[in-house]
């Protein structure tokens, strides 16, 4: 079995000046492929950049309250927002659920 595959019309190889010309397109769709690049993964690092910053200043009030907390805590003062310790008075209630089924409501079968 002898398969050719050479296309019709082609003979030969091709002129030294169309190789030149294709290695000269190849390398500028390298560089304008790598320019879109950079742009964008600059426009990606920006845009982490605002989001990250966005999220410092909307949460500067938590992070200061919670500095705070941690200080008093270190220096053993008791803080106004803590939760209570399970040995502080407090009313605990405990109990169990019960399932009242009602006969009058209830669908047919």
């Amino acid at each position: 079995m002898n398969i050719n595959f050479k296309l019709a019309g082609r003979q030969g190889s091709k002129g030294v000046l169309a190789q030149v010309l294709t290695v000269i397109a190849g390398v500028i769709a390298l560089g304008v492929a790598l320019m879109f690049s950079l742009v964008f993964f600059a426009v990606v690092a920006v845009a982490g950049l605002l989001l990250w910053l966005y999220l410092m200043w909307k949460t500067r009030a938590l992070r200061k309250l919670m500095r705070e907390q941690a200080a008093r805590q270190m220096s053993g003062q008791s803080s106004d927002t803590q939760a209570p310790r399970p040995d502080s008075a407090g009313d605990v209630i405990e109990g169990e659920a019960v399932r009242v089924v009602d006969e009058r409501n209830r669908l047919s079968e």
